[in-house]
C-alpha cells in the first residue's frame, strides 16, 4: 500500500524521538560504566572482561545498531520512520531489559518506554498495540514468579498498575489532543472563513457591481496614492474620463436595463484595451475614470483612441444593433499638479470633447 509522505511535524518528532533513543543509550552506558566502577575489586563479575564484552560491549553493540538502522529509516525512507520507531522501541525495552540482572525488580517499568513513544504519537492504534505488548510481558513475568515470593509478586502488581495507570493517561492524552487538534482545525477554519468574508467585503467596497470596475471612493484613493509616490519616484502617468455621449436618450428610448448593458459593454472594452499596470473605474453614472502609468503620453493616447473607436464599433444587440460613442478628456500628468488639479484639467477636457462634437480625445 502507498504510504503518504511524512509531513515536517512527524519529521520533527522522528527526529526527536531519535535523539531520545540516543540519549537514553548514552546514560544506560553510564550506569553500566558507574556500577563497573563502583563494584571494581568487591564483585568481580562486574569489572570483569566478561561483564565489559557480555553485559556492555554485544548488548550496548546491538542497541546502537538498531537506532542507527531507524537513522538510515529516517533518511531514506520518511514514510516509514514512525512505524519503524514503534517496533523498535519494543526491540530497544526487550534489549534493555534482556541484559539486565533479575535482582534489578524494577526492570520491567522499562517496557514504559513503548508506551511513551506510543503517546508522543498521538495513535490510538499505537497505544493499544503497546498496551497489548505489555499486558503479555506482565502476564510472562506472573508466570515466571514463584507463587511463595510474595513480595515479588506484590511488586509486580505495582508495576502492572503503573502500566495500566500510563495506558489509561495515554488513552485520555491522545483523545485530550484529538479534541484540541479539532478544536484548533475548526479555528483555523473559522479564521479562514472569515479572512475570505473580509477579502470579499473588502472587494465589494472598491468595486462597482454593475460593470466590475472599481468605484469612486476607490479611484480617488489610488490617485492620491499615485501623486504622493510621484514625490520620490516619478514616473509618465496620464488621467482619461470618458463620458458616453446621449445616455439620457438610451434610456429614454430603450430602458434602464438597456442603459446597464450598455455600462457593462463599454466596461468591457475599456478593460480589453488598457494594459496590467492601468487602473479603471466607474467615476458614477455614465462617467468613467481611466490612469494610466509606466508609458509616454502618445502611447496612452493611442489606447484611449482604440478604446474610442471600440466603443463605437460594438452594436449593442438590445438597442437593434446600434451602438454608442464616447467622448474623453485627457490630462498628461506633469509632475506639478495635485489631485484635483490633475482631476479638473480631464475633466475640462472631457467638456471641452463634449462641446466640438463628441465621439473624440481632447487633451488639455
Amino acid at each position: 500500500m502507498h504510504q503518504p509522505p511524512s509531513t515536517p511535524r512527524q519529521t520533527y518528532w522522528n527526529r526527536v524521538l531519535l535523539n531520545s533513543f540516543w540519549l537514553v543509550l548514552l546514560v544506560y552506558l553510564a550506569s553500566q560504566l558507574f556500577v563497573s566502577f563502583s563494584m571494581w575489586g568487591q564483585l568481580p563479575q562486574f569489572s570483569g572482561s566478561r561483564y565489559y564484552i557480555f553485559h556492555m560491549l554485544i548488548p550496548d553493540s546491538l542497541i546502537g545498531l538498531l537506532i542507527l538502522t531507524l537513522e538510515l529509516i529516517h533518511r531514506r525512507l520518511p514514510q516509514h520512520a514512525e512505524f519503524a520507531i514503534i517496533v523498535a522501541s519494543h526491540i530497544y525495552a526487550f534489549l534493555m531489559i534482556g541484559n539486565l540482572s533479575m535482582d534489578y525488580h524494577a526492570k520491567p517499568l522499562i517496557m514504559l518506554l513503548p508506551l511513551l513513544v506510543s503517546m508522543i504519537y498521538v495513535n490510538k492504534a499505537y497505544l493499544m498495540a503497546s498496551s497489548s505488548v505489555c499486558l503479555l510481558y506482565l502476564i510472562l513475568l506472573f508466570i515466571n514468579t514463584s507463587p511463595y515470593d510474595y513480595t515479588l509478586r506484590i511488586e509486580n502488581i505495582i508495576i502492572a498498575v503503573i502500566f495500566a495507570g500510563t495506558a489509561s493517561a495515554g488513552f485520555g492524552i491522545i483523545a485530550r489532543g484529538r479534541d484540541l487538534m479539532q478544536s484548533l482545525a475548526s479555528s483555523v477554519k473559522a479564521e479562514q472563513d472569515l479572512r475570505i468574508q473580509n477579502i470579499i467585503m473588502d472587494r465589494l467596497s472598491k468595486i462597482d457591481p454593475l460593470t466590475d470596475l472599481y468605484n469612486h471612493k476607490t479611484f480617488h484613493e489610488y490617485l492620491g496614492w499615485l501623486i504622493e509616490h510621484q514625490q520620490g519616484n516619478p514616473f509618465p502617468m496620464q488621467l482619461a474620463v470618458l463620458d458616453i455621449d446621449n445616455f439620457k436618450q438610451v434610456n429614454d428610448r430603450y430602458g434602464h436595463w438597456v442603459g446597464d448593458v450598455v455600462l457593462k459593454q463599454v466596461a468591457a472594452i475599456l478593460l480589453k484595451h488598457i494594459g496590467t499596470d492601468d487602473f479603471a473605474a466607474r467615476y458614477g453614472g455614465e462617467e468613467f475614470v481611466v490612469i494610466l502609468t509606466a508609458k509616454p503620453y502618445e502611447e496612452s493616447r493611442e489606447i484611449m483612441q482604440r478604446v474610442l473607436e471600440g466603443i463605437a464599433q460594438a452594436p449593442v444587440a438590445e438597442m437593434d444593433g446600434h451602438s454608442v460613442t464616447v467622448s474623453i478628456g485627457m490630462h498628461n500628468y506633469d509632475g506639478a499638479d495635485s489631485k484635483s488639479s490633475t482631476f479638473q484639467k480631464a475633466d475640462d477636457a472631457l467638456y471641452e470633447a463634449k462641446k466640438t462634437g463628441k465621439n473624440k480625445i481632447v487633451t488639455l
